[in-house]
């Protein structure tokens, strides 16, 4: 869900606080108002508006002073100053002290949104530039703890502790509350809990292969699987469990599907991600690797014992 912005009317006008309001409710946008510079420059500091409207004339202060008392507590607030006609002079230097635009009364719906628009462009761009750059923190760190899965495969660590690891990355990566990796059993036709971690529960349990049935095509089909329950119902995963969201990717071999390597969430109403799936299914072929590593040493071992 998008945070709606938020706006700051300060004047002392019921009726242009009343105008503005409306129109910028009307517009999308949050607004809080305020009847005096004193009371505006609290809510500034409680609200943390994304702008302010600030009249030039205020019956406590002036916008000015407002302003400077913001930039002298470290609030860098977009601002648009209002005016009166005969103001002009004075707006032109509140331009140059930081206002991002002004409005000379009376003024029109049109143009109190495209000045709120003008006045929020960089702002905008700042926060679009920080959210990308917090996804390529986010991304660089999720492919170095992947790579630190690959080596620890390569560099001969033990199976069972292999299939930790893939859970626990699984579980930071897509920040899931619970993750299984499951193995399938051909005999029974059910499935192992080999590793459960987080809210999960019941490793080393075996268990028939019960719950929703879009899951089984995971190990049926070998696709992977995003589900989300829909109002209050939820997802039976194969171990019984109910959880509000869920992805399942296949553990996808040479010549068999081993199992299942699954992330949920049972309280956060949030889905998951066809990145999560992605980088799941790197995890999950990575777990393939120590398993078929396994079975080869395991059949070396029997081949010799012959």
């Amino acid at each position: 869900m998008i945070q709606k912005e938020t706006i700051l009317v300060i004047d002392d006008s019921a009726e242009l606080r009343s105008v503005l309001e409306n129109v910028l409710s009307f517009a999308g946008y949050g607004v809080v108002s305020a009847g005096s510079g004193q009371e505006g420059l609290e809510l500034a500091f409680t609200a943390q508006p994304d702008l302010i409207f600030v009249d030039l004339e205020l019956p406590d202060t002036n916008g000015l002073r407002v302003l400077e008392s913001l930039n002298e507590r470290g609030l860098n607030i977009p601002t648009i100053m209002i005016t009166g006609y005969g103001s002009e002079g004075v707006a032109a230097r509140a331009l140059r002290l930081g206002v991002k635009d002004y409005l000379i009364k009376p003024f029109t719906a049109e143009e109190i949104l495209s000045s709120v628009e003008r006045a929020l462009t960089e702002s905008r761009l700042r926060r679009e530039k920080e959210r990308l750059a917090a996804l390529i923190r986010g991304y660089a760190q999720h492919f170095r703890l992947v790579s630190a899965i690959g080596r620890s495969v390569v560099g001969g660590l033990n199976r069972d502790e292999v299939l930790k690891r893939v859970v626990a990355a699984g579980l930071f990566i897509t920040r899931a509350e619970a993750g299984l990796l499951l193995l399938a059993e051909e005999e029974s036709g059910g499935v192992r809990v080999a590793v459960a971690e987080g809210q999960a529960r019941g490793a080393g349990q075996l268990l028939p292969l019960v719950g929703d049935r879009r899951l089984w095509s995971v190990s049926s089909q070998g696709v992977a699987v995003r589900l989300q329950g829909a109002g209050d119902a939820e997802v039976e995963l194969q171990t019984g469990d109910r959880v509000r969201s869920v992805v399942q990717v296949p553990l996808l071999g040479s010549d068999r599907t081993w199992g299942i390597l699954s992330m949920d969430r049972r309280t956060m109403d949030l889905p998951f991600s066809e990145y999560d799936e992605q980088l799941l299914t790197i995890l999950a072929d990575y777990a393939v690797l120590a398993l078929e590593r396994d079975r080869r040493a395991a059949n070396r071992a029997a081949s010799h014992a012959r």
